[in-house]
């Protein structure tokens, strides 16, 4: 006898991988159904888009997005009764992803399953676990999450397209300054075996509105669900468009997560061959929680990229 379809029903905030890592995790879903927000409502679009195009998701089926008022609690708790009834109706299994919206949408989420007999899970990127709930909000386990996904998974999940021309991630770039640098970055992560993704010079593009922005990114890893961008820079800091250059790397760096950018929520690490690097520069990396690795340091690399993926 076939075991009934088991739907996630997925409140959606602003960041779609605690929408995304229960799915890559899990595989007895075969139906997903996001709760939205006016506010969220173009990110589970996005997500949806992602889902369908992502290799490892292509087998579920996204249904239409419920929206519900973010701060409204007894609309959202009607809006997700129903869809919650309908699909045990049906004789589907549903389970309820409470990560994301609002905390509102969050309290009537579990509200509307109270006493239904739906299981609640909790992704907590910050303790790497998926948290179960009984229906009444008792916590019932926790699963380490371990999943293991493509920088190109990444990317796509946020709307970033990695442009044609470096679809091939070992092929030659075209030389620029800080090639060699980069090159030795890259092999030390890839040798080390640690990431699951290791790429190096990606072009990628996003449509925000009627602008469209472009990002070069010299390295980026992925390791359980997480990504770290590497920026690799080998010119002196003496000068002062020295310390020009390595300012508008921070600066690259810490934009990279804005919304009207990339919009990539990552690990951020410079990587510089310079033995010293000025106090002032350390402190503005640090302000925009960007790993800075130079000097001796430059052998440990990869223990450095690995606390940026929190490892």
């Amino acid at each position: 006898m076939d075991k009934p379809p088991m739907l996630l029903l997925s409140l959606v905030g602003e960041q779609p991988i605690p929408n995304l890592l229960p799915l890559w995790q899990l595989p007895h879903y075969s139906e997903v159904q996001l709760v939205a927000s006016a506010t969220t409502r173009s990110v589970a679009k996005q997500l949806k888009k992602a889902i369908q195009q992502d290799q490892a998701l292509q087998h579920l089926s996204v249904l239409k997005t419920v929206e519900v008022h973010p701060y409204h609690i007894g609309d959202a708790r009607a809006k997700i009764t129903a869809a919650l009834l309908q699909h045990q109706a049906q004789g589907k299994t549903v389970q309820i992803n409470l990560t994301g919206g609002t905390k509102l949408m969050s309290l009537a989420a579990l509200q509307a399953a109270y006493g239904s007999g739906a299981a609640l899970i909790y992704v907590s990127t910050e303790e790497k676990q998926i948290i179960w709930l009984a229906s009444d909000g008792s916590e019932q386990n926790r699963q380490p999450i371990e999943v293991h996904i493509s920088v190109w998974q990444y990317l796509n999940a946020h709307g970033l397209e990695v442009e044609a021309s470096t679809t091939n991630p070992y092929a030659a770039p075209p030389p620029k300054e800080g090639d060699h640098l980069e090159e030795s970055v890259f092999t030390q992560l890839k040798a080390s075996g640690l990431f699951d993704d290791v790429r190096r010079n990606l072009h990628i593009r996003k449509q925000n509105g009627k602008k469209q922005v472009r990002n070069e990114l010299d390295v980026v890893v992925t390791r359980n669900g997480r990504l770290a961008v590497i920026s690799c820079k080998s010119g002196t800091v003496e000068s002062e468009s020295g310390r020009r250059a390595y300012h508008q790397a921070i600066y690259e760096l810490a934009a990279i997560s804005r919304r009207e950018a990339a919009g990539i929520y990552c690990g951020k690490v410079l990587v510089s061959n310079q033995p010293e690097m000025p106090q002032a520069l350390r402190d503005r990396a640090a302000e925009n929680h960007i790993h800075l690795v130079y000097g001796a340091e430059l052998e440990n690399v990869v223990t450095h990229v690995l606390t940026a993926v929190g490892k």
